[in-house]
């Protein structure tokens, strides 16, 4: 391994993180499953020129058989360490990989909470930074290291875990988070009027994200064939996998993905799903051959970044209609929303408020989340039942008080 940095890599080059896919296995029908894999390139800032790093091995060492999203999150961090190594060279006095020691790793961590980066953020860039320095002690990479200053010990499911080394780092405090994941369900059939009318390919994944829980990534993976109506009626089941449906498209931001493969449970409320979903088959027709569920202008797979588009539209339009609203707690929220940091997985969040509020335990939280199997689905079945009756209750007096005329009186709006 080449670990010059003096010579190969001036103020003229930088670490990045690049996205390539490739044939992976073959199939059944005897083609090739695609899978994006993660890997470290040096940039030369002239010429733009790029080339792949050796240092990519750390990453299929560690994380060969894991998620594009994993992959992708460890090699981010390796590459902003050694881009502060390379900015810091001269003062850290690093000429080359052999050079390093703890208190590199100490200083780049400390430089992390000073930039007034989140606790997890920090913690989590000390994890890969603890395997990153164990790797290049067995590459015979840190003659500045002794091998003893790394510990580890077999945790209950057996697994290697290994102690971080950096002993002198102050971490950012715990804070409360500032990003906003819910808001109060009242405000829903607005949401959705306004989605109705200037985000209709989206619509219908609203609904799939705040009455199923389902991220955006899991929602743009979506094919028709993945969603079965349930023999009680009340839900829907949605059969969520990787479908890898826009292998044309480099995922730099790794949010095409479905975090945990399972069959989610969607309910049906309100009739609200099946006018939905039959507008959506009615409106939009997949012409990609893929047989996505959601479809951006041209007919093909929708993007996770197209979705996010179509939703910040929906958030503007959204914040503007209850801040010009006669109600002082609408606009109140309006002040809230706009202040605070939010995105499509407030869908997520909304859903979980909505089961926490009837919830009897917490398995009837985590399990219509698809945070744990499904252990039962006749249990399940019955949860969201009671689920559904309880927010069909809220729903039904929504609509005499609620208002809708505000979309008629909003002006001024860029749609």
């Amino acid at each position: 391994m080449s670990s010059n940095l003096s010579e190969l890599y001036s103020s003229r080059h930088k670490f990045k993180t690049d996205t390539i896919w490739i044939d992976w296995k073959i199939t059944n029908s005897g083609g090739f499953e695609k899978k994006q894999i993660a890997f470290i390139c040096l940039q030369n800032k002239d010429d733009q020129t790029e080339i792949v790093h050796p240092i990519t091995d750390f990453i299929f060492t560690n994380w060969k058989f894991s998620s594009y999203n994993t992959q992708r999150k460890h090699a981010l961090n390796v590459s902003s360490f050694l881009n502060y190594i390379i900015d810091k060279k001269h003062r850290l006095k690093v000429k080359s990989l052999n050079d390093l020691d703890i208190t590199h790793g100490e200083k780049y961590l400390n430089s992390l909470t000073e930039e007034g980066k989140a606790r997890e953020t920090v913690k989590d860039q000390e994890r890969t930074l603890t395997l990153f320095y164990y790797y290049l002690s067995k590459k015979e990479c840190l003659p500045q290291v002794p091998s003893k200053t790394f510990e580890s010990y077999f945790n209950t499911n057996g697994k290697k875990v290994h102690i971080s080394p950096f002993k002198n780092v102050i971490f950012p405090s715990y804070s409360s988070k500032e990003t906003e994941h819910t808001f109060p369900i009242e405000h829903l059939p607005l949401l959705f009027e306004i989605a109705c009318l200037i985000a209709k390919p989206i619509v219908l994944g609203l609904y799939l994200q705040i009455f199923g829980g389902l991220r955006v990534g899991e929602v743009v993976n979506v094919k028709r064939s993945s969603i079965k109506h349930t023999l009680n009626g009340e839900s829907v089941l949605i059969n969520l996998k990787e479908n890898m449906l826009r292998t044309d498209l480099k995922d730099t931001d790794g949010a095409n993905y479905v975090k945990k493969p399972r069959k989610q449970s969607v309910l049906i409320l309100q009739n609200w799903f099946n006018q939905l979903y039959n507008d959506h088959q009615e409106l939009f027709t997949c012409s990609d051959g893929t047989s996505a569920l959601f479809v951006n202008r041209d007919g093909k797979a929708m993007s996770a970044k197209s979705y996010r588009q179509y939703f910040d539209k929906v958030k503007k339009y959204f914040i503007y209609c209850l801040k010009n609203s006669n109600n002082i707690n609408d606009k109140l929220l309006a002040h809230h929303l706009n202040m605070s940091k939010w995105s499509t997985h407030i869908g997520r969040g909304i859903f979980s408020n909505m089961l926490a509020e009837y919830a009897k335990n917490p398995y009837e939280i985590a399990v219509p989340r698809g945070d744990s199997s499904l252990l039962s689905s006749l249990r399940y079945l019955k949860g969201t039942t009671r689920f559904r009756k309880k927010l069909e209750e809220r729903l039904n007096h929504m609509h005499g008080s609620y208002i809708p005329r505000l979309i008629e009186n909003s002006k001024g709006i860029n749609k």
